[in-house]
Formats: structure tokens, C-alpha cells, sequence
């Protein structure tokens, strides 16, 4: 049993930079808003969307008075293709949650500026206790 639990977290390490060593990275940036309002703070997320058969590292941009961008301090560059794209909004550092947003768009795979726009009910956190249909 020790050697199983073993052999699995050497695997899991040894895969864990799998995909990210050697493949190109692109700066996005542009602003971000909820329903046309900027976002003061938070973060969004770039997810490589496999089920579109796209693939690569994860990017990730600070929000800050309704900007993001991959380069800036804490970021980390995109992937391009179909990409499933989070948005955390909040008020500020440890503030309110104003939004939690996900959506799917087809990114350049170079340098770019996409503005992303989470409408006035895409801010709305689905009730835990909702009936699942």
C-alpha cells in the first residue's frame, strides 16, 4: 500500500509542470466590467477549454479599477484557442463578492486586447439550495 501511495505522488509531481514547460504564453489584457460598470478588484481566470480539444497552461490576471492584464505583477500569460474564461469580481481586498462569472471565447494565440463585459445578471452566484433540474 505504501508503495502505491507513492508511486501515485511521484506521478503526480512529475506531471504536475506537464504541458507548461516550453509552450509559448500570450499577454491579454483589456477591461473589465459588470454590466458596463468596471470591476474594482479581483481576478480572471484562462482555462484552455478541453473540451474543445485546446489544451496549455492556465493564465491568470489581477483585476484592478477595471483592467486586467496578464503581464502585470501576479500574472501569468494565456494559451489562446477556446478558452473557458473566469471572472471574480469584488469590491476590493477582502471585500464584497460582485460577481462570478464563466464564459467561453475563442482567444487569439498571440499578443491581444479583449475587453470582457460580465452582463447585469451574470454577477449572480447560483443558490446552493436551488432544485437541480
Amino acid at each position: 500500500m505504501n508503495r502505491w501511495v507513492v508511486a501515485v505522488a511521484v506521478a503526480a509531481l512529475a506531471t504536475a509542470g506537464c504541458g507548461e514547460e516550453g509552450q509559448k504564453r500570450f499577454r491579454a489584457s483589456g477591461a473589465v466590467t459588470l454590466d458596463g460598470k468596471p470591476i474594482p478588484y479581483g481576478e480572471v481566470v484562462f482555462t484552455p477549454d478541453a473540451t474543445k480539444q485546446n489544451s496549455g497552461p492556465q493564465g491568470i490576471a489581477p483585476i484592478r479599477d477595471g483592467k486586467y492584464d496578464t503581464a502585470s505583477t501576479g500574472g501569468k500569460g494565456i494559451a489562446g484557442g477556446p478558452t473557458v474564461v473566469r471572472v471574480n469580481g469584488m469590491t476590493g481586498p477582502g471585500g464584497k463578492t460582485l460577481c462570478e462569472y464563466e464564459t467561453v471565447i475563442d482567444l487569439p494565440r498571440g499578443d491581444g486586447t479583449k475587453d470582457l463585459n460580465v452582463p447585469k445578471d451574470g454577477g449572480a452566484k447560483p443558490k446552493k439550495d436551488a432544485p437541480e433540474i
